[in-house]
């Protein structure tokens, strides 16, 4: 377990119980950002940003190998999910990265590495954008990219198909339709957990399917997911609001090495949002592997991770 450093005076960390969190933090305002920490016990920090819904739990299948290539993950509950607080603003994506920017220094590392999968994607470009001088590597695996034109009427929006184009644009403007849709699936996840693993893998692609087909995995995942949404359904209902807008962020301003990995059958994110990411991010390399889905890092966190730390060679 990752050694934190004394917080700064603005900041206090606080213990809490281990099936919960391993550290809160208690930012400037009072609000919380709880932090589960995998990897090496001094090692390079690596911020790791889990998707939609989800938690930090998220990371604890590399933790093994993030001993072994002496990464310290350190594995924040976004907002509104698990032991963290909504924010007290309007959100953005500016915000968040303000946020984790205090983060950063109540847990006492200056530069870090970033990894941002599925719906933690955007946060984790925002931080890589908006802390140029910190962020050392962005990772992104299966992001949700910008959805919505830079500018309200404005050419430039990415195709997506019909079910992508309700679920990131109409849906989050329906009073309530984001809140309730993520209400019932708390409520499976609660009932049946592996149930509801069955449910999120059923748009998904065969790859995905042998996913979920693996019932230790599958419950796990579902663990992840009903840790994050435990206090409610306010992260994804964020989460879904932030994705439908233009981003407030200055993507041209990464000065991170970023790499980004695509299956081309995912069908959780849209394909062509994503190569838009990737191309707004100066020199970003996107990986584009043919036959996976979007659940493709679960078999694969050792290609992500060893880049991270700057080996070429997976660890095995």
């Amino acid at each position: 377990m990752a050694t934190f450093a004394a917080a700064a005076t603005f900041a206090v960390v606080l213990q809490e119980p281990a099936i919960d969190a391993d550290r809160v933090v208690r930012l400037a305002d009072g609000r919380r950002i709880g932090v589960r920490c995998f990897g090496a016990a001094a090692g390079q920090p690596v911020l790791c940003l889990h998707g939609t819904p989800g938690s930090g739990l998220k990371f604890r299948m590399a933790d093994k190998l993030a001993r072994e290539l002496g990464l310290s993950l350190y594995c924040p509950d976004r907002w509104g999910y698990g032991l963290s607080s909504p924010p007290p603003r309007e959100p953005s994506l500016g915000a968040f990265a303000a946020d984790m920017d205090e983060l950063a220094d109540a847990l006492g590392f200056k530069h870090f590495s970033i990894v941002g999968i599925s719906g933690g994607g955007p946060f984790a470009a925002a931080v890589a954008a908006a802390l140029p001088s910190r962020v050392a590597r962005l990772a992104l695996v299966s992001p949700v990219g910008p959805i919505a034109p830079e500018k309200a009427g404005a050419d430039g929006a990415p195709e997506i198909g019909r079910f992508h184009r309700f679920t990131f644009t109409a849906l989050p403007r329906i009073p309530g339709g984001v809140g309730l849709t993520f209400a019932a699936f708390r409520l499976l996840l609660t009932a049946s957990p592996r149930l509801a693993a069955m449910a999120v893998a059923t748009r998904a692609h065969s790859a995905d399917r042998q996913v979920f087909a693996d019932r230790a995995q599958a419950l796990a995942l579902a663990e992840m997911m009903r840790t994050g949404l435990k206090a409610g359904v306010g992260g994804p209902v964020l989460d879904m609001k932030l994705f439908a807008r233009p981003w407030d962020v200055d993507l041209g301003a990464v000065q991170a090495e970023t790499r980004l990995w695509l299956g081309l059958d995912d069908r959780n994110v849209p394909i062509g949002a994503a190569r838009r990411l990737a191309y707004a991010i100066p020199n970003a390399t996107l990986s584009e592997i043919a036959g996976a889905g979007h659940f493709w890092i679960l078999q694969n966190y050792d290609q992500i991770f060893s880049w991270l730390s700057g080996r070429s060679e997976a660890v095995a």
